[in-house]
Formats: C-alpha cells, structure tokens, sequence
C-alpha cells in the first residue's frame, strides 16, 4: 500500500498546478453542462448517427482538451504527428460509441426468447454483449498494433490482490454515505429495473454476476488500452486524458458517481500503468459496483 502511495504522490506533483487546475476546471463546466442543462438527456434525445456522432464527439472533446494540455505543459507536440497516436486515439472514440448506441442484440435475445420474457431476458443478458462490442475491436487492435506486448494489462505478473481489498475497503464509508442520497437510490440497485416483468430469482443472480463481469472489458478498455497502448507515445501522460474520458462516460449515474470517477479512474490509472496488469483495478471496479447494489437494497429498504 505504501508502494501505491508513493505512486500516486509521485503522479500527483510531477503535474504542473495549474494543469490540475485548468482540467479540474474544463471537468467542472463539463459536468455542470450535463448535469445543469442536460446534456445527456440532448445526446440520448437523438437517433441513429446522429446519436453515435454525438457520443464520438463528447469522448473526443474530454480526451482531445487533456491530451492538448498535457501538449501545453510539456512542450511535447510531437505525439501529434505520429499516425499510430492518431489511430488509436480515433480508434477509442469510435469503438466505445459503439458500445453506447448498439443494441441490435435485444432482437436477437428476443428471437429465441418466450415472447413474454423477450424484454426481460434482453435485460439480463445486456451486459454480455456489451462486453463483446469492447473487447472483440480491442483485440483486433491489439493484433494489428501491438500483440507483442500483453494484451493491454491482462496480466497476473505483478498483481497482488492485497492491496486492492483495502482499497475496496476505503470505499465502503463512501458507499455507505451516498446510500443516504435520493439520487443515488433512485438509480440503484439497477436491478430494481426486472422488478415489472417478475423475473425468477436465477435471472436476478445472473444479471448481477453479469453486470460485474462487463467492468472487466471497462478495466482493459480505460486502464488497459487507454493507458498500456498510449505509453509508447506520452508515458504516464495517458493517464489523465484517460480519466477525462471516464468521466464523460458516467454521465446518466448519479452525479457524485460521475464527479468521483474522475479520481478514481487516475488512481486505477496510476497503478495500471505501474503494475502493467488491469486485474486490480478489475477487482476494485466490480467490487465497488456490487457494494453500491448492496448499498441501493439497504438504502431502499430504510426509505420505504
């Protein structure tokens, strides 16, 4: 733990003030765009295209602005000209606005589904086929770009799990006190969202084990590819253009799980990039994400 530690200071005071300050800032207005004059609410108001441009545009606007202040503090301009950076970085925008707008798959769940359980089991079974929209095109990058290295994390070499479960553990007051917030009871346990169509006990269990699987594809798609296949270029500077683009992807959740992924995303992407490995932060991200379905039962279960 106090490895991490270091780390994180270390991370922390190799950035200049005012880049703190400046991105802080442009994240601040961010959020306050969406959450004060419902910028989502706009995106998921639009169709086809239109929809999936909108979300391009959205993630490259929060990536772009931190990889060109990383550009103003470094005086490294470099990067830019380099087509393999370019690709990628196009590449992140286009393949996780995918995952934000398909969802040709209820038709296809919905095609071998009793049709009094299409809508239900198209629930349950969501989260698979958002896993595969990530990690199928990522492992096509991967072959294309760079299959010499581990592909983006997905590595046990240097994971120890022990720290993982204290930070895990850091997190419960925190869970425990937005459990007391109506925003966030009103969002969780997602899946409170079954309750109408009265699905049998295993379909519950398995959304839930399924909804924690599909953040390992987050993990290696943020911590992994975000971090591991940007290093070549910009070093620990993919760090924070990472989690500008994690923070954008909240938008819908409760606002102060928006606003804390921010750091939370760094601090993964800090160890990530020390570790080379995405199993901690796969441990940290589904343990949290069970932690506040718990958290949304015993919250709703007091507010009634």
């Amino acid at each position: 733990m106090k490895t991490i530690i270091q780390q994180l200071k270390s991370f922390v005071m190799a950035q200049h003030w005012a880049h703190w300050l400046i991105l802080l800032l442009f994240c601040s207005i961010s959020v306050y765009i969406n959450y004060g004059l419902g910028m989502q609410k706009m995106i998921d108001n639009c169709h086809g295209v239109d929809e999936y441009l909108a979300f391009v545009a959205l993630y490259a606007v929060h990536t772009v602005f931190a990889y060109l202040l990383y550009s103003l503090f470094t005086k490294n301009y470099s990067f830019w000209k380099q087509p393999g950076f370019v690709l990628l970085l196009l590449s992140s925008f286009f393949i996780f606005a995918i995952r934000a707008v398909t969802y040709r798959h209820h038709h296809w769940v919905a095609a071998i589904s009793e049709p009094d359980q299409a809508v239900l089991n198209g629930m349950v079974f969501n989260d698979v086929f958002r896993w595969l929209y990530l990690v199928l095109p990522l492992l096509l990058v991967w072959y294309l770009s760079g299959r010499n290295q581990p592909f983006y994390g997905v590595s046990l070499k240097n994971h120890h799990s022990k720290v993982y479960w204290y930070l895990l553990l850091c997190m419960v007051p925190l869970i425990v006190g937005a459990s007391f917030l109506s925003d966030f009871l009103d969002y969780y346990p997602r899946f409170n969202k079954l309750n109408p169509y009265q699905p049998a006990t295993w379909k519950v269990v398995v959304y839930e084990i399924f909804y924690g699987i599909d953040f390992s594809s987050i993990e290696l798609f943020f911590r992994g590819f975000m971090v591991m296949a940007f290093t070549r270029y910009v070093g620990m500077g993919a760090i924070l253009p990472m989690a500008s683009f994690y923070l954008c992807i909240h938008y819908g959740k409760p606002m102060g799980e928006a606003i804390s992924s921010f750091f939370g995303g760094t601090i993964l992407g800090v160890i990530a990039y020390h570790s080379k490995s995405i199993f901690g932060g796969i441990m940290v991200h589904a343990g949290i994400a069970w932690l506040m379905e718990l958290g949304g039962c015993i919250g709703n279960w007091f507010r009634q």
